[in-house]
């Protein structure tokens, strides 16, 4: 399978040559719909709800790109299946300090890129724009690597999230793109195994995405769930004590 990085209008994208069915990928906080989308109350993302209590406010930000010495707060949160970064992008507009962690050096290209146009996309007044520039400021992004690595070596956050890839239902549709794309960088490591135990040891609260009919994720059941549209959102009691989870 041959994948391709390739810079247009000053952005980063990353398409299959082989597939140009699949189309391509490049992340973008700046795009018209999700703009409109944080204007709205965040209170009512089911995502938001499910990592509980909203997070105090604090001014300190993140370096980009690093793992140096991410700042420990009250509202640190480590998105462990980082991905394209929209969930943790609407979480840290809802005022967390995500920590994303990204196994895929390529789709880590497409974050870092992303990241780094979102903060120099200066020139608008709009709140929607002070909202993306504060909310990338408190996003922290770690080298590629595995997150069963790469958790063992951050500060406590007040929860751990985690969206593993899914098989799919239906093997003779094509997915959504994005989603195709992404399966195909990622591959069966992707899934998740062993990445829940885990997280129940560091933080006292791990949350799970899920497809809305899918079993639990390795067949763990959790303390509680939130419903979307589409998703659903496992809630976990961790064993580590270390914070105190409001």
């Amino acid at each position: 399978m041959r994948i391709e990085l390739f810079h247009q209008n000053e952005r980063l994208y990353l398409h299959l040559p082989d597939e140009p069915e699949a189309g391509v990928l490049c992340v973008d906080f700046c795009e018209p719909a999700l703009q409109h989308r944080i204007s709205k109350a965040l209170s009512a993302e089911a995502v938001v709800k499910a990592m509980g209590q909203r997070p105090l406010k604090t001014a300190t930000a993140h370096p980009l790109n690093s793992c140096e010495s991410p700042m420990v707060t009250a509202a640190h949160l480590i998105d462990a299946t980082a991905g394209l970064g929209l969930d943790a992008f609407i979480l840290a507009c809802a005022g967390w300090h995500v920590t994303l962690i990204e196994q895929s050096p390529l789709i880590h290209a497409l974050l870092a890129d992303g990241m780094k146009r979102g903060m120099q996309s200066g020139g608008s007044d709009s709140s929607a724009a002070l909202l993306t520039q504060a909310a990338l400021s408190r996003m922290h992004l770690c080298s590629a690597g595995s997150s069963l690595d790469v958790m063992l070596t951050l500060p406590e956050a007040q929860v751990i999230y985690l969206d593993p890839m899914f098989p799919d239902r239906d093997k003779s549709a094509r997915v959504k793109k994005n989603r195709y794309l992404l399966q195909q960088l990622h591959g069966e490591e992707a899934l998740g195994n062993n990445l829940l135990p885990l997280a129940l040891t560091l933080a006292r609260k791990v949350v799970v995405k899920r497809p809305l009919r899918a079993l639990p994720l390795d067949n763990i059941q959790p303390s509680a769930s939130i419903k979307g549209k589409t998703s659903r959102f496992d809630i976990y009691a961790g064993s580590n004590n270390r914070l105190m989870i409001p």
